[in-house]
């Protein structure tokens, strides 16, 4: 039966470091830097703690190179844990479309006027039917997490983006409240605990700092 749910945002790729990586780069296949890489194995020191109780672990991952890497690097270091690792399309990154350097502003301005959970991007994704998608994929690992055969334990490497909107459905979080979440930085982690009285968010999620 299901108990602790980890959300983790994948280690810095190299579009971290130059938002104009797409040039060179598909979105897909951007790979995570050598800094990137020490901060899995950071990564794996804090969260050792917090599986080394569970024999067995459920991980589910977003398909772009970046998360794949941070996923299999991180698995890689833990001998005593069988991780059962599962492809999950729906947490993949936000497709920006037709977004680029010199529009890219413009976007941003007419996304946060539209609302981010409801911002079609040009020759992108609609992002009502992004959040969706990962609103069921997050309902089912609860719903699914009751059986008494289901893993205690379930990681989600994901996007900045998706990771929130997973925190969401799972805390039942309103979309005002939603505005105000931040861009978690590279290998950021959230956990959260199953109980009878519903998920329990051990710490804060970031929040957009206003300037006064």
């Amino acid at each position: 039966m299901l108990k602790r749910i980890i959300l983790i945002r994948h280690a810095q790729s190299k579009e971290d470091v130059n938002p104009n990586i797409k040039n060179k780069y598909k979105n897909e296949t951007i790979p995570i830097t050598k800094l990137g890489e020490r901060q899995v194995y950071e990564l794996a020191e804090k969260i050792e703690p917090l599986i080394s109780n569970y024999e067995e672990v459920k991980v589910f991952t977003s398909l772009t190179y970046r998360v794949l890497q941070t996923t299999q690097l991180f698995c890689s270091l833990f001998n005593s844990i069988k991780f059962e690792i599962q492809n999950e399309r729906s947490i993949r990154n936000l497709n920006w479309g037709d977004a680029n350097k010199d529009n890219l502003k413009s976007i941003e301005q007419e996304r946060y006027r539209a609302g981010v959970l409801f911002y079609k991007f040009p020759n992108g994704d609609n992002s009502a039917e992004f959040v969706r998608r990962i609103h069921f994929f997050a309902q089912n690992i609860l719903e699914q997490g009751k059986s008494d055969n289901y893993p205690e334990c379930v990681i989600i490497f994901t996007h900045g983006f998706a990771l929130r909107v997973v925190a969401k459905s799972l805390l039942n979080i309103s979309d005002e409240d939603f505005r105000y979440l931040a861009n978690p930085p590279n290998c950021y982690v959230s956990v959260l605990d199953i109980t009878k009285k519903g998920v329990i968010l051990n710490e804060p999620l970031p929040r957009i700092k206003f300037e006064i």
